[in-house]
């Protein structure tokens, strides 16, 4: 049976086996374990014998909030055994997956860890730069791809691991290489991400076999292989999100939203509904594969689920698509927890995200934020070259963008300009930018790098605050453009994705932040915590120590037998 239908409810006290991902629950619960039925550890002492960290990708503080009520299964258990930050956030201010799973596990601001964006330029060579790009390493499934954790130049709680403790491992899982690559650092046992029309894959070094180190998960492989060949759709499990369906206007075009769900520009729909299920089942074998937790020293997990990202970039976070999703997100953690019940181990978990999301600005506009509307993002960029040409007799453009916020002055070889014209570009593009009225402000690289962010701000970093704690010399834009709240970049007409990541504002920077460990009893915590302080909190419960020049410091969980933390 296909994954999206046989996600399981393990035995949780609310599970409505009516429900139709509590499939088949008692086959599994044999495999897995029962949580009433297995006595599971309760920490008096000692520590944890597995570390687990879940980020789920752009779920927004607001939309935790949004749903709390409405959860039965596993965010159910976060919210009443877990300890909750309400107040939690991302510092920075380029919001995007590859710099906010950077975040999680160095304890570092992307401007620490190096990966500023998901995308850059390198004005050497004129050549864009994937965030996990790297040369000495090869994809298993293409070996003409070539990604790993070099562009990192942070590490992370299972390096710092590794280091101290040698026979830990170190295992992360996920939808997108830039998410598990930046949260296993440098030192992995294991890492893992899927890819359509393979399965999971890895990254290979020189002389390294792909049949070899992709034997964990050869089997799920095959039947991933075997059941997206002719996926099945995605339908209703929550009959009461179709009341959410409606029709929007994008230019000429009328987009239904709906399950199944249709792509706004009428190409093909991605499985996004089968990602995050295939992620958990990947996950629990690698967890029997490695014995994590089970040998006698403390592992690291790291699970990263992509789908809810998907959903918000691809059909917004208000409609029905994204309604559904996230009874099938709370089910899928809901059977993992159980499934972390049953294996013995004494377990601790954090639960986050990357960055938030705002909804497509068209239903935005509709309940009423004046605001909100699209810019064609392109025609700017022609916009403002042109009169930078003219200004300055330059036959090519001086600026290219590979997102819309990082700008670089570059010649006809998209390689740096030279001195003095670069600097003379830079101020009249900056003025050119600031006097837009899409633009709330446009700061240049150098006034970036030179600030400094006074630790006290906390959660209210202004503007240059945030793209300060974003960027890093040689790798960053020349100009980075905070465009104003409500403002969506790209084509007047969306062709695919109707929304893109809002960047600096709270929509996108404030995520949850919840720790659980059974037997504890839930509390929510309003105080602002941010997401570089959850490597160093971890690594004081486990009694690893961090390198000395965090950002993120370490705060006081409460957990049984923990040092309290040195401040």
């Amino acid at each position: 049976m296909p994954a999206a239908l046989t996600l399981q409810i393990l035995n949780q006290e609310e599970a409505d086996e009516s429900h139709p991902d509590f499939g088949h629950c008692c086959d599994r619960r044999r495999r897995y374990g029962n949580s009433r039925g297995i006595a599971t550890p309760a920490y008096t002492q000692g520590k944890p014998d597995l570390v687990v960290l879940i980020a789920v990708d752009q779920f927004s503080a607001a939309l935790f909030d949004q749903w709390r009520a409405r959860f039965k299964f596993g965010l159910k258990r976060f919210m009443d055994e877990g300890i909750v930050y309400s107040s939690a956030y991302q510092s920075h201010g380029l919001t995007e997956t590859c710099a906010g799973h950077s975040t999680m596990l160095t304890g570092k601001h992307p401007r620490g860890t190096g990966i500023v964006a998901n995308e850059w330029f390198d004005t050497r060579s004129g050549d864009p730069v994937y965030c996990v790009e790297a040369l000495a390493f090869s994809s298993a499934s293409n070996p003409k791809r070539h990604v790993g954790p070099t562009n990192l130049l942070a590490t992370t709680l299972g390096d710092w691991m590794k280091d101290q403790q040698p026979m830990s491992r170190v295992v992360a899982v996920s939808g997108k290489d830039r998410a598990s690559i930046t949260m296993a650092g440098h030192r992995g046992d294991g890492v893992f991400w899927y890819e359509d029309n393979f399965g999971f894959t890895t990254y290979l070094a020189t002389g390294e076999d792909a049949a070899a180190k992709l034997a964990p998960l050869a089997e799920l492989n095959a039947k991933i292989k075997a059941e997206t060949a002719s996926p099945p759709p995605w339908t209703y499990s929550e009959e009461s999100c179709r009341a959410l369906e409606a029709d929007y206007q994008f230019g000429a075009r009328t987009w239904h939203s709906k399950l199944p769900p249709e792509n706004p520009s009428g190409a093909s729909i991605r499985p996004v509904h089968l990602i995050d299920p295939y992620t958990m089942e990947a996950a629990r074998i690698l967890v029997d594969h490695f014995q994590l937790g089970r040998r006698g020293v403390i592992d690291l997990l790291a699970v990263s689920l992509s789908a809810t990202d998907f959903v918000g970039h691809g059909y917004g976070t208000q409609g029905p698509e994204m309604c559904d999703h996230l009874y099938r997100l709370d089910a899928q953690i809901g059977a993992f927890l159980t499934y972390l019940d049953g294996l013995g181990p004494r377990v601790l978990v954090v639960m986050t995200g990357d960055h938030g999301g705002s909804d497509f600005v068209e239903r935005l506009a509709l309940r009423g934020f004046a605001n909100a509307r699209r810019i064609d993002s392109k025609a700017l960029l022609t916009a403002v070259n042109d009169e930078l040409k003219s200004k300055f007799a330059l036959a090519a453009n001086p600026l290219v963008t590979p997102d819309f916020t990082q700008f670089y002055a570059v010649d006809d070889k998209k390689r740096a300009l030279g001195e003095p014209l670069r600097t003379k570009v830079i101020e009249a593009a900056l003025a050119i930018l600031n006097a837009r009225p899409e633009v709330e402000e446009a700061f240049s690289l150098k006034e970036l790098l030179s600030h400094k962010v006074k630790r006290s701000a906390q959660s209210d970093y202004s503007l240059r605050d945030r793209y300060s704690l974003s960027v890093v010399d040689g790798r960053s834009g020349d100009i980075i453009v905070a465009f104003k709240s409500g403002i969506a970049t790209g084509p007047a007409v969306p062709t695919g994705f109707l929304m893109g990541h809002s960047g600096p504002y709270r929509t996108d920077t404030a995520v949850p932040i919840v720790f659980w460990w059974q037997g504890m009893k839930g509390q929510t915590r309003i105080l602002p915590v941010d997401t570089t302080m959850i490597a160093p909190t971890l690594a004081n419960i486990i009694d690893v120590k961090p390198p000395a020049d965090l950002d993120g410091a370490c705060f006081d969980l409460g957990f049984p037998a923990a040092p309290n933390c040195m401040r």
